[in-house]
């Protein structure tokens, strides 16, 4: 009996060791105090890529839409996103999502109101799944309005991964 005790115990030791490894191999991230990618999105500044386009020569209005649509945003969840006026006054959000299962939420929010919240299923990861989302001119009449991208946390629900993108 003694002898297996000892056995079970050698055991647990091992699998306690082997659980304790240094994970800093090829494909896995060392999180430190300078890398926020694993860490809660919220406070973190999106990406913003603009594309290069030559002036089109029309007026400044025109020029203004024409800069909204050419700026892309993005972060580790969401890529390739876009905000493009349409002609009845609504806009659509446009992009890529890598989320779990494919599924990301979304909200409209115009200061701390929210306006619209719901829900987008796309392809799942690991593959970047195409989005459209179109938000009607109702929407769009109050003062600094956004659009909000994010995933709900598995573990407690909360808002991970935010993209944050002025549409108005």
């Amino acid at each position: 009996m003694k002898g297996k005790l000892m056995f079970l115990l050698i055991m647990a030791l091992l699998g306690l060791a082997a659980c304790n490894q240094d994970t800093n191999t090829p494909g896995n991230k060392e999180l430190n105090s300078t890398d926020s990618s694993e860490t809660d999105q919220g406070d973190k500044q999106p990406d913003v890529i603009e594309n290069d386009e030559t002036d089109s020569g029309g007026t400044n209005e025109e020029d203004k839409h024409d800069l909204d649509e050419n700026r892309q945003y993005g972060n580790d969840v969401f890529n390739e996103v876009s905000v493009s006026p349409l002609e009845d006054g609504s806009v659509v959000v446009k992009g890529k999502a890598r989320v779990f299962e494919g599924v990301f939420q979304y909200a409209v929010i115009s200061g701390t109101e929210i306006l619209l919240e719901n829900h987008y299923q796309t392809e799942g990861a690991p593959a970047w799944g195409s989005f459209e989302i179109a938000i009607d001119k109702e929407f769009l009449t109050k003062e600094q309005v956004s659009i909000e991208l994010f995933v709900n946390s598995a573990k407690d629900g909360a808002k991970t991964d935010i993209l944050t993108i002025p549409i108005k």
